[in-house]
């Protein structure tokens, strides 16, 4: 079947997206390099996760084995971040993965990756400011009405509105629309500042850990349920990764300011894998010292840092932890509001989304009417929107966008031709097959369990056998995902298996996200797109 015949699998040429990435007088500015990015990394990973989820992580899922989900959901997250860096050292554009599938997918999932996207910095960026704003709240003693402001409507019932997060939101999007290099150098600055509270917690905190601690490691068995006396279960270290996901969150932030990079060939692979391995190692050492210092049973799930520094008397410490919270909180919405203007930037370009959000700024040279818009969408949900289990929405749909880059790497490696789709059904049946496989391993029922893992396993295997026979493209001197297809298939594997362990609920308003998703598309995209024009 031809393009023209099925426009749902067309996709962007690579002449094309190179010959956009090329820095134009009236285009974004290329002015950042591996150090910027590496701290844009660093600035989107370190926040609400170590200053927040660890404890609730910990408390309610893993115990002191939250060090071991932090291991299992950072390599998860190399295995993912390889894959980025092949696409961004070989399609150097802003869009991340959205432009990623454009390439190897085809339009309609490259729309649902932009779409998905939207979620995972949006709303992100609104959950991230509320935490921000409490943190503030109780670091200086803010007038409470600034934070919960209340508010009576007229159908009856009482309403909050956290005028603090709306502003702080408002702020940082002039700060963007002004420029990436100021934004940049404004992030560095507080990445210093956050990172030298996290090795203060690291270093000060070793002198006061209690071995006992960490005894029982592994608490949690099967659906929250007590491990066994004396046994090692991974149920708990699995659900706890699915959980401290949100704290990596930002890594693929880096690949949506590839267009505004100096050699990104060479920059991109750097700023992604450091900023991803130094936020891992960070992460590790502060659950092993948070839950050393504390019985997990006894850790604060608001501020785990303070209460663990308070609970061994050094209130000073809390002061200095609470001025890191609001550092590192700080980057990370800046880094969210920066990433999704490019991806509404690049979506419009391609046509899918009105021309209007892809206008850059004479002066500024940034994507302004895009920034502006998601400024004011942000600062809205953080000021109205109640924020409760919104982190385990943002971490579904981040798996999911990552699961789709791992998935493009192996598509766009095997496929023969534009019109190829053999790579593409395979890889849809790897996909699938892993997902049973996942599934298995939650079923309660030994016969259910091992009929998922039979079907599931024939699924991924076979279609594994079917690529190998297929010879890989020849590459362009650029950055490489090794062991391919291995690496992206198990990144595959491990994001399938968390999605799996977030609630229904979860996995509901994501399925609802991408139906209106996908009506945008059906109602305006597909008809506007300039292959389709073009064809």
């Amino acid at each position: 079947m031809s393009e023209q015949q099925n426009p749902y699998f067309r996709t962007k040429p690579l002449a094309t997206i190179l010959e956009e990435s090329k820095e134009k007088k009236e285009g974004l500015k290329r002015a950042l390099n591996a150090v910027d990015l590496t701290a844009i990394g660093v600035g989107a990973m370190i926040g609400a996760g170590i200053f927040v989820l660890t404890g609730t992580a910990a408390k309610e899922a893993a115990g002191p084995a939250i060090m071991l989900s932090y291991v299992f959901a950072g390599i998860s997250c190399i295995l993912a971040a390889l894959c980025y860096a092949e696409f961004a050292s070989r399609l150097p554009i802003s869009g991340s993965a959205y432009t990623y599938s454009y390439a190897s997918v085809g339009e309609l999932f490259a729309w649902i990756i932009g779409w998905d996207l939207v979620l995972e910095y949006t709303i992100g960026s609104s959950a991230v400011a509320v935490g921000w704003a409490e943190y503030l709240g109780q670091l200086v003693h803010l007038p409470d009405w600034l934070i919960h402001l209340p508010l009576q409507m007229p159908w009856g019932g009482d309403y909050h509105i956290n005028a603090l997060a709306g502003i702080m939101i408002l702020c940082l999007t002039a700060l963007l629309a002004i420029g990436i290099k100021e934004s940049a150098q404004f992030n560095s600055f507080i990445v210093a500042v956050k990172v030298g509270v996290v090795l203060f917690v690291i270093l000060a905190g070793l002198f006061f850990i209690d071995p006992a601690n960490w005894h029982p490691f592994t608490p949690y068995g099967p659906n929250g349920t007590a491990c066994p006396e004396g046994a090692f279960c991974w149920d708990g270290i699995f659900t706890g990764a699915a959980l401290v996901f949100f704290s990596y969150i930002g890594f693929d932030a880096v690949s949506t300011a590839a267009e505004e990079v100096k050699d990104p060939q060479k920059n991109m692979p750097i700023g992604i894998m450091a900023s991803l391995g130094i936020c891992t190692l960070l992460y590790i050492a502060v659950a092993a010292v948070i839950t050393g210092m504390v019985p997990y049973q006894e850790i604060d799930q608001g501020a785990p840092l303070a209460a663990a520094f308070g609970s061994v008397n050094l209130d000073w410490a809390k002061t200095l932890i609470g001025i890191g919270g609001v550092a590192g909180l700080t980057t990370v919405v800046l880094i969210l509001l920066m990433s999704q203007p490019r991806i509404y930037f690049s979506m419009a370009r391609d046509g899918l989304l009105p021309p209007w959000f892809a206008r850059i700024h004479p002066k500024f040279r940034t994507p302004v009417n895009a920034t502006i818009l998601t400024g004011l969408i942000a600062a809205t949900i953080a000021a109205f929107a109640p924020m409760e289990d919104l982190h385990h929405m943002v971490s579904i749909g981040t798996l999911f966008a990552f699961t789709m880059v791992s998935a493009s790497t192996l598509i766009l490696r095997y496929k023969q031709n534009k019109t190829d789709l053999k790579s593409t059904g395979y890889v849809i049946a790897i996909a699938i097959g892993l997902g049973l496989v996942s599934v298995g391993f939650m079923a309660d029922n030994n016969p259910v369990q091992i009929t998922l893992w039979l079907l599931g396993s024939l699924l991924v295997t076979m279609p594994t056998w079917k690529l190998l026979q297929i010879k890989t493209l020849n590459l362009p001197e650029t950055f490489r995902c090794p062991w391919v297809p291995w690496v992206p298939i198990t990144g595959m594997a491990c994001m399938i298996f968390m999605m799996v362990q977030l609630s229904q609920a979860a996995w509901f308003r994501l399925g609802w996200w991408l139906v209106i998703g996908f009506l945008i598309y059906a109602f305006y995209g597909i008809w506007h797109s300039k292959l389709k024009r073009n064809e």
